[in-house]
């Protein structure tokens, strides 16, 4: 205990988005307070970020222009017991990360000399508790205190071209490029690539998390013009020859998944992470039930499905999230759409990608594909969104309308002190323009949009000068938004699998541990090539497993030995609760499309219970996914013999405790 009350080390999280580009969200909303389906998002990231250790369980230091001292309260009080302290500061009147930076230091949130973890940007997750990125920064500064920050990079998933270049043997940055900006080189950069061994990078991202020394703090406090991170990256690298302090790359291994959402497409594209798992630990069928209204926490259906865990998922939706009472219609159709709680859809409604709010009507015939929606919004029948729109809260649009593709929609006028944005009146609500974008759109941040903004508030400039500043990008040259497609990463993984395993069973050597463990690596090659989550590697695994020729051949026997002799594979990969789920389900899958696996099921359940032992619980995750089946299935009497044994054994077993 005594070394972690020493521990001084600090994760700083910014709650707020100063973005004028997620405006139509934030000029309502607090940002720690927009929600995902039932979930604050300041609690989903306070539910990953629980699990960081620096080694020993950190401080917490949130801190916020937009969250009230109340509001700050109640956050304490669902996750103090997480940290070693937890410490909500409402800082009035701050208007952008640098403020925010220059606030801590005035006030003296933070240990003198200390070292932090920042995170300025609530939609960020990631999958690891950073235990060895954390201690990696540390020990290194004891030997070398120029080093001033590790800045955490993963594997580049939103599309976005950019680069970053380090030195290949000491990761020492050379040159970035940050959110939409034109790259910045170290002085003399370009000359140095070519005397020290380096490498750049275009397949990777900054994940939004970087490791601080206090000299980052005194960066933004001797800077008042400094109100982004990125700008005192690049302060760091320009006048890297005068100030004698550098910047790490760190880059996270290929089993770890780190990303933030910057804009809205990739606000959707973390949201379909998150629900196709890519995050574990973080999912939303784990986070604690004290984040969710009455305390009713969601359940995982099949095909990624999530819904409060005393309602009925709905069989014509994949990937998806509902909060309370929402009511699907039958012929609708809802792929990686995530519903606040009092939904109602229609009849012959299509969503895709869609995050909306509470209370979210859409009339029957309705189509909405890729839009931020807010709450009690109501769409009327026949309705057809275009692509990339924001609707704001309390939206009503009449029934037959069609909005382009880029609107932001509207209830009201933009604000009176927001200056950065145009509206007009159009059919009973709003259109919002963003003043500095080549055409007024809210859903990217374009390269020119930095630039753009600072002539037009520079009064030396001329309306000329503007006018040809963002005219240098067109809408058409904008990068496209990329869907992740997980589905076909999934099909290729599935596909590689199945041969990988069918050679191996050929082989006839699965007594040889040799085999088994090649096989193994194989099987991660595979994950890490296709970039697929550690629950669809389960579910994969055991779905081609299910194809090899036993199977086929329905003979009891020969499935029993096979199980038997890939008794090493089961302990490896189904050992997690949420990987033996994901088990039984390319099980049932397999039951279903298959008369054969369907026959042998309880031959199948039977050999796997005995064959795990007491290395593997299976008896919980059975009863779980048993107990999800929907009453109509024709698995259940197939099933029923089985699972009254399984139970019968396990009173047995504790009746023998007893005695």
């Amino acid at each position: 205990m005594t070394g972690k009350k020493e521990d001084n080390f600090t994760i700083v999280l910014i709650a707020d988005n100063f973005d004028p580009h997620f405006a139509p969200v934030t000029s309502t909303t607090p940002w720690g307070k927009w929600h995902l389906a039932d979930i604050q998002l300041l609690d989903l990231a306070l539910d990953w970020i629980s699990l960081i250790n620096a080694p020993n369980v950190p401080n917490i230091l949130i801190v916020s222009a937009t969250l009230t001292a109340a509001d700050l309260a109640e956050f304490e009080r669902r996750w103090a017991f997480n940290f070693q302290s937890f410490r909500g500061i409402h800082c009035e009147g701050c208007e952008n990360v640098g403020s925010i930076m220059r606030e801590i230091l005035a006030r003296r949130l933070l240990p003198e000399n200390s070292e932090f973890l920042l995170i300025e940007n609530l939609a960020t997750f990631c999958s690891s508790g950073l235990v060895q990125q954390i201690e990696r920064f540390r020990n290194g500064r004891k030997k070398d205190k120029s080093c001033v920050m590790s800045m955490m990079y993963s594997r580049q998933i939103s599309g976005e071209p950019r680069f970053v270049g380090f030195e290949t043997e000491s990761h020492k940055l050379l040159t970035y490029q940050g959110s939409k900006d034109s790259p910045v080189n170290e002085y003399d950069a370009l000359q140095e690539m070519f005397t020290v061994g380096s490498t750049i990078r275009s397949d990777l991202a900054p994940c939004g998390i970087v490791i601080c020394s206090a000299e980052v703090l005194l960066a933004f406090s001797d800077n008042y013009d400094f109100e982004t991170f990125d700008q005192v990256v690049s302060e760091f690298l320009v006048n890297a020859d005068v100030l004698q302090q550098t910047i790490h790359v760190d880059i996270l291994p290929e089993d770890v998944v780190a990303f933030t959402a910057t804009d809205y497409g990739s606000l959707l594209r973390a949201q379909r992470l998150l629900v196709h798992r890519w995050c574990y630990p973080l999912t939303y069928d784990k986070l604690p039930a004290r984040v969710f209204p009455e305390q009713i926490p969601l359940r995982y259906h099949r095909n990624h499905v999530y819904v409060p865990r005393d309602e009925e998922g709905p069989s014509n939706a994949e990937g998806t999230v509902l909060g309370k009472w929402s009511s699907i219609a039958e012929s609708a159709v809802l792929v990686d759409v995530t519903l606040g709680r009092g939904a109602c859809i229609g009849p012959g409604v299509k969503l895709r990608s869609v995050i909306a709010g509470d209370d979210f009507v859409v009339g029957d015939g309705c189509t909405i594909d890729g839009a931020v929606i807010g709450d009690n919004v109501e769409i009327g029948a026949g309705c057809k969104i275009g692509a990339k729109t924001v609707i704001g809260p309390n939206v009503k649009i009449p029934p037959g309308t069609k909005i382009t593709s880029n609107s932001v929609v509207m209830d009201s006028h933009a604000p009176a002190d927001e200056n950065d944005i145009e509206s007009t009146l159009e059919n009973g609500y709003y259109l919002w323009k963003l003043l500095d974008e080549p055409s007024g759109y809210f859903w990217r941040r374009s390269q020119s949009f930095s630039r753009a903004r600072r002539e037009r508030h520079a009064s030396s400039h001329s309306r000329s000068s503007l006018q040809h500043s963002i005219s240098m990008e067109s809408p058409d040259q904008a990068p496209h938004d990329v869907i992740l497609d997980t589905d076909g990463a999934f099909a290729h993984f599935f596909s590689e699998i199945k041969d990988i395993l069918n050679n191996t069973f050929e082989s006839e050597n699965l007594d040889n541990a040799d085999v088994i463990n090649k096989l193994k690596i194989e099987i991660n090659g595979s994950k890490i090539t296709n970039n697929i989550s550690q629950e669809d590697v389960a579910r994969g695994v055991f779905a081609a497993f299910l194809t090899l020729p036993p199977f086929s051949d329905r003979h009891v026997s020969a499935v029993q030995s096979v199980i038997a002799q890939f008794k090493q594979i089961w302990l490896n990969y189904y050992a997690p609760r949420g990987q033996q789920l994901q088990l039984l389900r390319a099980l049932e899958e397999a039951a279903l499309e298959r008369d054969g696996v369907r026959n042998l099921m309880p031959h199948i359940l039977l050999q796997l219970y005995q064959v795990a032992d007491d290395d593997i619980d299976l008896e919980g995750a059975i009863n779980e996914w048993h107990d999800e089946l929907p009453a109509d299935s024709v698995l259940r009497p197939l099933l029923e013999g089985f699972i009254d044994w399984l139970n019968q054994d396990d009173e047995s077993s504790e009746e023998e405790e007893d005695a």
